[in-house]
């Protein structure tokens, strides 16, 4: 009973061993799958809408802290205008 039990054991390793082998090599094929990723950072060189709303935002409050006059819209233009710096600067 004992050498029957060793030999299902021992069998039931050898597997496990050879799909571990196997997922290894499958990893290393999805690094080839990684400069696909350079081209979408050049299509993503415009900030979204839902940024310069915040980022605007932020300034505007910026502004009224500091007792600077100004308005909405060169609240905007200033975030995309800086959005637009950091994304280059990438």
């Amino acid at each position: 009973m004992n050498g029957t039990r060793s030999e299902r054991t021992s069998s039931s390793t050898a597997p496990a061993q050879k799909s571990v082998q196997g997922k290894s090599k499958s990893g290393s094929t999805r690094n080839l799958a990684a400069p696909k990723n350079k081209p979408q950072k050049k299509l993503n060189a415009q900030p979204s809408r839902e940024q310069v709303a915040l980022r605007a935002y932020f300034i505007a409050e910026r502004r009224r802290t500091l007792g600077i006059h100004g308005d909405e819209t060169s609240d905007w233009a200033a975030a995309e205008r800086e959005l637009l710096e950091e994304l280059k600067a990438k």
